[in-house]
């Protein structure tokens, strides 16, 4: 979810600069979030409660569909879904599925959407299938650079070479060069959807893995392998 503020503060920024410069761009009819249909409410599982038989689900894009430009606000959206014997769960090949297969992460279509008599009770509940861009949504890197994450096991500590001196120390190395780069520190999730110690082949915890808008481009384990990857970068 943070992810996702981010780069929407960044993308309304680029407008606001590109326009600046003399572009002819209407902020008013610039919509990010125009391909979701009023009729198919899609969002993201944060939450799942087996005993009360419940999913929260993140509709915050879904939510601002119809915003355009300075309409569109970093505040988020939430949608409660109480499941019970009369919703239907199933994969989007059709498969049965059941509330024991729906992890955090999740992409779901709930239906009938939120607005109408069937409020918080859908009669149908759909697991998506996931783009790579889906699944990496919080370590892809929205800027045209890097997105450095420190990924760390819960409850565990994050040595002070990898904290916030490491993001400084990398912007130092980066000054004067064309090369940009962004940082976040992120829980690994053992609930998660997407395995990402097993998807990223980590040994161990914590790990720093550097991705640009496409891809895993370096992974390691010491903060001074990283220095040495972006000083390569100015050679």
């Amino acid at each position: 979810m943070y992810r996702r503020i981010c780069w929407l503060v960044i993308w309304v920024f680029l407008l606001l600069l590109i326009s600046a410069c003399g572009r002819s761009i209407d902020l008013n009819e610039a919509n990010p979030h125009r391909h979701y249909k009023d009729d198919k409410m899609i969002g993201t599982v944060w939450e799942i409660d087996n005993d009360d038989n419940s999913l929260i689900i993140d509709i915050s894009e879904w939510e601002k569909r119809d915003r355009k430009g300075a309409g569109i606000t970093d505040e988020g959206y939430s949608y409660m879904a109480r499941l019970s014997e009369e919703t239907r769960m199933k994969y989007e090949d059709g498969r049965a599925a059941s509330i024991d297969d729906i992890k955090k992460g999740q992409k779901v279509l709930v239906n009938p959407p939120r607005g109408n008599k069937f409020e918080g009770y859908p009669m149908e509940l759909v697991l998506l299938e996931m783009s790579h861009e889906e699944k990496y949504s919080r370590f892809l890197s929205h800027i045209d650079g890097f997105n450095i994450v420190v990924m760390y096991e819960n409850g565990g500590t994050v040595p002070v070479e990898m904290q916030d001196s490491l993001y400084g120390n990398v912007l130092d190395i980066l000054e004067g060069t064309e090369h940009e780069a962004v940082a976040a520190w992120i829980e690994y999730d053992e609930d998660h959807v997407i395995d990402y110690k097993k998807d990223l082949r980590i040994e161990q915890f914590p790990v720093i893995l550097v991705f640009d808008p496409d891809a895993l481009l370096f992974k390691t384990y010491h903060a001074d392998d990283l220095y040495a990857f972006f000083n390569n970068l100015k050679n």
